[in-house]
């Protein structure tokens, strides 16, 4: 592995992982009133749209580290859709 490769690595983990703090303290808080769904949904659906191009090129960083990212702000996702439904 050279330095360009270790780079592209540390720049996929850093990416992949940064939607674990936002995870995180929306799971503690129960408030996802400060995030915007249509944001979400646009860097969700771009993030597996880079795996999707990861996996037409054959970059197994591409695939993996937007696949991660991806899934970590499905959960987020969810919790701002129930968070805009009316309370019983």
């Amino acid at each position: 592995m050279n330095w360009i490769d270790g780079l592209g690595i540390v720049a996929g983990v850093l990416t992949a992982f940064s939607a674990a703090p936002q995870l995180l303290t929306t799971y503690r808080t129960r408030d996802a009133s400060g995030l915007d769904l249509r944001f979400l949904v646009m860097l969700d659906s771009g993030l597996f749209l880079w795996a999707v191009y990861g996996i037409i090129i054959g970059s197994f960083p591409l695939i993996v580290f937007n696949g991660i990212a991806g899934l970590l702000w499905l959960p987020i996702i969810w919790m701002k859709i129930a968070d805009r439904r009316p309370s019983p």
